[in-house]
């Protein structure tokens, strides 16, 4: 289960050189390349919404704004790139991590906050490191029912420490909070991992993450950016189920 952590830990030299090559950002931009045409419609929708979403909230929040705006735009692109098994997926989600978790923070919404910071640095900086996440990017599906098991345990056990942990602080939205965050921990396991099944969490985790914000913006913190991007986010979860290209259809990425 934790294999890719101790793998790229122990070739961190090694794998650190990949990011630094001469290409590198050539085969980056051409890692958007391929992609299915809802991707592309999906990524452009989202544009639009934000752009509303900013021009709305610029003049009560301007710096939150733009900082939503940018973040909003970039996890869009991480998780199609996602769905597309895309290596793009790895700084994408690394830099709106940086900018969605700014916002949680500005909005007082921290589970969302620390949920980010954990993308950050259990998932975004190992993907960009991990060659099975830079090359021929495979889907696997669980072989057994075990496998299953020991993911639910996981979740179970990351679920029981951050109630206790949320418990413990002023949160209003304790058990929505802790939920929402143990499925992330489990989702980007499963991610890194290159499961199928991560579609699973991710669809439930999409469900939640947009009723956390939507009471957060009740609560008179957030704005609507968030809340576009997670809902694009659940349209992009039905095309990785659904999609001949997605996770449940096909083995490899799919080159232009």
């Amino acid at each position: 289960m934790f294999n890719r952590y101790i793998d790229v830990l122990t070739n961190l030299p090694s794998y650190s050189k990949n990011v630094f090559r001469k290409d590198y950002f050539s085969w980056l931009l051409n890692q958007c390349r391929g992609w299915g045409k809802f991707s592309y419609g999906l990524l452009i929708f989202n544009f639009i919404l934000q752009i509303f979403s900013l021009l709305q909230s610029f003049n009560v929040a301007p710096l939150q704004s733009v900082v939503s705006f940018i973040g909003g735009n970039l996890s869009v692109a991480c998780v199609i790139g996602i769905s597309n098994r895309s290596g793009i997926q790895g700084w994408a989600g690394a830099v709106s991590a940086i900018c969605i978790a700014s916002v949680g923070f500005m909005a007082g919404n921290y589970a969302t906050a620390w949920e980010q910071i954990g993308y950050l640095l259990f998932l975004d900086f190992f993907c960009i490191l991990d060659p099975k996440w830079n090359d021929n990017i495979q889907a696997e599906k669980f072989e057994n029912r075990f496998e299953w098991i020991a993911y639910v345990i996981f979740f179970g056990l990351a679920w029981a420490v951050l109630y206790y942990i949320f418990s413990l602080t002023s949160d209003p939205r304790v058990f929505l909070d802790s939920l929402n965050l143990a499925m992330a921990i489990t989702g980007s396991l499963l991610e890194l991992n290159r499961k199928r099944e991560q579609y699973y969490v991710w669809t439930i985790s999409s469900i939640f993450t947009i009723a956390l914000w939507m009471q957060t913006m009740l609560q008179g913190d957030g704005n609507f950016a968030l809340i576009f991007s997670y809902g694009v986010f659940f349209l992009n979860d039905m095309y990785a189920f659904f999609s001949v290209r997605g996770w449940f259809r096909s083995n490899t990425h799919t080159e232009a």
